[in-house]
């Protein structure tokens, strides 16, 4: 019988040691997930920062640009029915080439879209929030007045943006 005895002593130790490290695994885990929570709830939390910054200082550049020379310049601003992007577009008058520039800071996609419409043609951006600085914005509302940074065969380069291979 002490054979038996010292066999189910040895099966009940190891299945408390087991139930003691999986007890720890699972702390860990929990550790672990907390976390996770944690580093996604400052991540979302500086998007919307970044994206109310962003927001706040395309309004201001925008405004600028119009009352700058208000019959040149045509421009909209405002924010999507959603409340989750702010829309800015900006067009020339009496400017050649005509041109277009749309900028759209969505918050819950977590990208800033930047688009030239014009008569020389057509260029698409996209950044993450946390990509884009309020003076990038500022260069690219300032290149919708700058008749020097439309005299190529195409919209100028956004800012940050590699140079286009030829």
């Amino acid at each position: 019988m002490s054979d038996f005895s010292d066999a189910l002593q040895q099966r009940l130790s190891r299945n408390q040691k087991l139930a003691a490290e999986r007890e720890q695994a699972e702390a860990e885990m929990d550790r672990v997930r907390e976390e996770e929570a944690q580093r996604d709830a400052a991540l979302d939390q500086a998007k919307r920062d970044r994206h109310a910054e962003l927001s706040a200082h395309l309004q201001v550049v925008a405004e600028q640009l119009k009352a700058s020379k208000p019959d040149s310049f045509i421009v909209r601003t405002g924010w999507s029915a959603s409340g989750e992007e702010y829309l800015a577009r900006m067009k020339t008058r009496q400017m050649s080439p005509k041109r277009e520039l749309y900028v759209e800071v969505d918050r819950d996609d977590d990208e800033v879209l930047a688009r030239w419409t014009s008569d020389i043609g057509t260029a698409i951006e996209v950044w993450r929030l946390l990509e884009v600085t309020p003076e990038m914005i500022t260069q690219m509302v300032l290149q919708v007045a700058d008749d020097g940074a439309w005299s190529g065969r195409r919209p100028p380069r956004f800012p940050g943006a590699d140079e286009p291979e030829e």
